[in-house]
């Protein structure tokens, strides 16, 4: 008899663990999806992100001064993005 009141009071049902499992995985899986929803939203807000016309152009100098003994001048041609963000 005595053995019978202690496993009542003592241990949870199949039922509870059951229940407790389910939430578990339901909740897992829906922040799974908020998380890959948001990280989805920041890559589109990053590679959207543009000022001013598409196309546009302007011209930039750049010069660099050498430290030490110049070597042989290399022509190269290729295409910089310049991003400006306001301070």
């Amino acid at each position: 008899m005595e053995e019978d009141i202690s496993n009542k009071q003592g241990d949870i049902s199949n039922k509870t663990i059951v229940v407790l499992v389910i939430l578990t995985v339901l909740i897992s899986i829906l922040s799974t999806l908020v998380t890959l929803n948001e990280v989805s939203n920041i890559r589109l807000q990053s590679t959207h992100t543009r000022v001013g016309s598409v196309g546009s152009t302007g011209k930039v100098s750049l010069e660099i001064a050498a430290s030490g003994p110049v070597a042989e001048p290399v022509n190269s041609a290729g295409y910089v993005t310049l991003e400006i963000s306001p301070k």
